[in-house]
């Protein structure tokens, strides 16, 4: 039979953009990675329309880039970009092969796939005890706003190791891509970086592991003795990866044609990432919902007895007469009552002052509020000279007795990102 069925967690295009429709707007909303629009060949049968909206199977490479690319003292790692589909394992396991000895850190960029290929995945990561992580792979020479080029679709594919860049905004590890992830010894969710979840379902494969055809939806009683038999494995895979069982529970409660990003508060509940501080490299980032723009995301953790995970998001763009607006997104603790937000740097600083507005419901119902300047290039210039810069967080007026809260910031990535900028706004 040319055909199977099979259980897998398959995140459909089509699907996607629609949850992020109903998303409410967060710190780094508008980075999040956008599905490509439907095919409009009106010959096209319905399974040719949805086959062509997958993203191509998942290729697994070595990447190189800059000091620092993948952290500190880290310039390569392996890029996992695409759909999981049933041979990815055997991939993955063929180029760890040839690695050897060379422990490289994981970083996926994935609507999701095959479940059973992503939890043989995973346990190759904790076999191996990896670092694996969620970040988008960029080719040098390739767009970064088209997610499928033949050029370098090829080159994903063709065992080379390749220049490139690693950016934690606009990216994503959805579906069964979790499943994957929760395999590595060390993970990673980088600030910014998003992770989807959703019940599984049933998807149609052909000879070669890909699967070719949209969700069945109703399930004959036979494939839905199936799927309960993988649910099962899934969660038992789950556990014992050392993961809460609330990540089972949380994605079962999605339908299929749904999608839902978790909280970074489930994030570190679940135990797939409990860091309670960690931020991205200053990032250039194209479009939608602008021209280019550079980005930096910055979570950390508030509170004492319950821990509040917030994410902060500084936008640097164009502005008039050579200047760079500035705009400060967080999302708020309840404990923040703040006069004033300060970065400084390079000898000198810039003030956000308090918005007169009240603060938005952003995603997960958590409030954010939205603050903005102008400055000249030299302010970031002169702050990437040095290692880190700071962030000063003056007191509500009824506490002037307690001193500023200050945030070390690093200035990785900020030399170049704010150099492309610059071009681009003369």
């Amino acid at each position: 039979m040319r055909s199977v069925l099979i259980a897998i967690v398959l995140l459909l295009l089509g699907a996607s953009a629609h949850a992020q429709d109903r998303a409410p707007v967060k710190p780094g909303g508008d980075t999040a990675m956008k599905s490509a629009p439907p095919t409009t060949d009106k010959t096209a049968t319905p399974a040719e329309k949805a086959e062509r909206l997958l993203p191509p199977p998942i290729a697994f490479f070595v990447a190189t880039g800059e000091p620092g690319a993948c952290g500190p003292g880290c310039r390569e790692w392996i890029a996992a970009d695409g759909t999981i589909d049933r041979m990815a394992a055997q991939r993955f396991r063929a180029l760890l092969d040839r690695l050897g000895k060379r422990k490289l850190p994981v970083y996926f960029h994935s609507p999701g796939g095959s479940v059973t290929a992503a939890m043989e995945i995973g346990r190759l990561l904790r076999t191996h005890r990896m670092t694996a992580g969620v970040a988008r792979t960029i080719l040098q020479g390739c767009d970064p706003l088209v997610e499928r080029q033949s050029t370098c679709d090829a080159l994903r594919r063709s065992g080379r190791e390749l220049p490139s860049e690693m950016r934690t905004a606009r990216t994503m590890c959805n579906s069964s891509c979790v499943y994957a992830l929760i395999g590595a010894t060390v993970r990673e969710v980088a600030a910014g970086a998003l992770v989807g979840v959703h019940s599984i379902a049933l998807a149609r494969y052909d000879e070669d592991g890909v699967a070719r055809s949209q969700t069945i939806a109703t399930p004959s009683a036979g494939d839905a003795v199936q799927l309960r038999l993988v649910n099962a494995q899934l969660e038992k895979y789950i556990v014992a990866m050392g993961i809460d069982r609330g990540l089972f529970e949380a994605a079962s409660a999605i339908k299929h044609e749904r999608l839902r990003f978790i909280s970074r508060d489930e994030v570190a509940r679940f135990g797939i990432d409990r860091r309670e501080f960690h931020e991205s490299r200053w990032m250039s980032d194209e479009g939608p919902p602008g021209p280019l723009s550079v980005v930096k995301f910055v979570t950390e953790a508030k509170g004492v007895e319950r821990k509040q995970y917030r994410t902060m998001r500084f936008r640097l763009t164009c502005g008039r007469a050579g200047l760079i607006n500035v705009q400060f997104d967080r999302e708020l603790a309840v404990s923040d009552k703040l006069v004033s937000i300060a970065v400084m740097g390079g000898g000198s600083d810039i003030v956000f002052a308090a918005g007169k507005g009240k603060p938005t419901t952003g995603y997960n119902d958590i409030e954010m509020e939205s603050r903005f300047t102008r400055v000249t290039a030299s302010f970031f210039e002169d702050a990437a000279k040095s290692d880190t810069m700071e962030l000063v967080e003056a007191p509500d007026i009824s506490a002037l007795d307690k001193p500023p809260r200050r945030v070390k910031l690093s200035t990785a990535g900020l030399s170049s990102a704010i150099g492309a900028l610059s071009q681009r706004c003369r």
